[in-house]
């Protein structure tokens, strides 16, 4: 029988938070707050399913220590990337993409930076 991976702990880069905020006030603007209160919480809860799933997301191209998964409420509508690093003992949330950009090409730059 196969083991499920252990349970690891969530760490969000400094980088998270204000992109959470960015993405609720979009949402509001564009709906209304309790819309955008509801898919913040819709993005957070599937984000921490990594917590037992880290090892669903793919490699990213070119930087393989990073992997990422995508979030969408709908099949064919647009959601976010999760780029994220599978540590010793936690995954770390880098940052949230909307599929609609180029995220490798931001990515790169991000890491770039770093």
């Amino acid at each position: 029988m196969a083991q499920r991976p252990r349970e690891l702990t969530l760490q969000y880069s400094l980088l998270v938070k204000p992109r959470l905020a960015e993405i609720w006030r979009w949402n509001a603007q564009r709906y209304d707050e309790d819309h955008a209160t509801k898919y913040v919480k819709f993005l957070e809860q599937h984000t921490r399913t990594l917590k037992s799933e880290y090892l669903r997301g793919r490699a990213v191209p070119d930087r393989p220590s990073y992997r990422y998964i995508t979030i969408k409420k709908r099949v064919k509508g647009h959601g976010y990337v999760v780029v994220y690093q599978i540590r010793e003992t936690e995954i770390f949330i880098f940052y949230y993409f909307h599929t609609a950009q180029d995220w490798l090409a931001q990515l790169q730059a991000m890491l770039t930076k770093e």
